[in-house]
């Protein structure tokens, strides 16, 4: 369990196409003033091409391994972009 919210991100991190569900989630979470730590989880596998029993570190975590994923301070998960980004719209700080 952490002290902060962590968001993790493949290689592209923040960058990539607009449409790249980890800039997706990062721009949610920036938009909506959440603080967070950012982090690259996955480097070298572009896309999560050809990941499945590659990520064991982000299956512990969340249950499955496709990025990206947002670690809560409490430990719980939330999976994917779209989530994500309801989540961080739900809980802007006020």
């Amino acid at each position: 369990m952490s002290d902060s919210t962590i968001l993790h991100v493949c290689h592209y991190g923040t960058g990539g196409a607009p449409f790249h569900p980890c800039r997706r989630a990062a721009g949610a979470l920036d938009d909506a003033g959440v603080e967070y730590t950012l982090h690259v989880f996955d480097r070298n596998r572009p896309m999560g091409l050809f990941t499945k029993g590659k990520r064991p570190e982000l299956k512990k975590l969340s249950g499955q391994e496709k990025l990206p994923v947002l670690e809560l301070p409490d430990g719980s998960t939330i999976s994917g972009s779209g989530d994500i980004v309801a989540w961080a719209r739900e809980h802007a700080p006020a």
